[in-house]
């Protein structure tokens, strides 16, 4: 098995505060104050809960990092379009969320591009995150399982992308913040939840799988 996985069965989950507090932030900064102090705030949250989320034993290597960065580059082009030293031609919300929509369009054509290339996101991500024995990482159910998961994320950051597109173009933008976070929340956790219980259904047969209860199991704090 990889040396950077967790030693510890279970997933690790991340706080619903920390999924929240960016989006209230965002929102409460952007009406009270303005573009910059909301973006700061929410981007300093968001790295803040990853930050955390590694402290609690979530290693998956260069996700960390990756995010980081992007959050990072994400806020600094859109004071930059906010002070002037940028011109895109659109204003600097339309950036801060532009860059968004195409990063969950990128997202998606890798996530494919992994399936077609026949090894799927999802085949080599979970092994870091929950503890499977590596029988039931070379069983080939385990390889079609991932794939066919895998392209539920596709579906899900593409068709997320093209209603926050529209949803931007078509309405105010308090209306496009709160209907976007709202729906996304409600679809990203019926994407979850389905995804979830189709990888239980597919792997059940196999015989070294312990089942989704528990693999969801917390994990016992003295053997971490």
């Amino acid at each position: 098995m990889s040396d950077n996985r967790p030693p510890a069965t279970g997933i690790r989950g991340g706080s619903n505060l920390d999924q929240l507090m960016p989006v209230v932030l965002f929102f409460v900064l952007f009406n009270t104050v303005g573009i910059i102090p909301a973006v700061l705030a929410a981007t300093a949250w968001s790295i803040k809960a990853a930050i955390g989320r590694r402290k609690r034993g979530l290693d998956i290597g260069w996700w960390l990092p990756t995010i980081t960065v992007y959050l990072l580059a994400r806020a600094a082009v859109t004071v930059a379009v906010e002070r002037e030293f940028l011109d895109f031609g659109i204003s600097s919300e339309a950036v801060y969320f532009g860059i968004g929509f195409v990063t969950k369009f990128l997202v998606g054509i890798a996530v494919a591009a992994t399936i077609l290339a026949g090894r799927p996101m999802l085949a080599w991500m979970i092994p870091k995150v929950v503890d499977l024995q590596q029988q039931v990482l070379d069983d080939p159910r385990y390889h079609r399982t991932m794939s066919n998961a895998s392209w539920i994320i596709v579906a899900y950051e593409c068709g997320s992308a093209i209603w926050d597109v529209w949803l931007f173009n078509n309405s105010g933008f308090n209306l496009f913040f709160l209907a976007r976070s709202g729906t996304n929340f409600v679809v990203s956790f019926l994407c979850i939840t389905f995804g979830l219980l189709y990888i239980d259904r597919s792997l059940e047969p196999i015989d070294e799988y312990p089942g989704l209860t528990q693999l969801l199991e917390p994990s016992d704090p003295l053997s971490s």
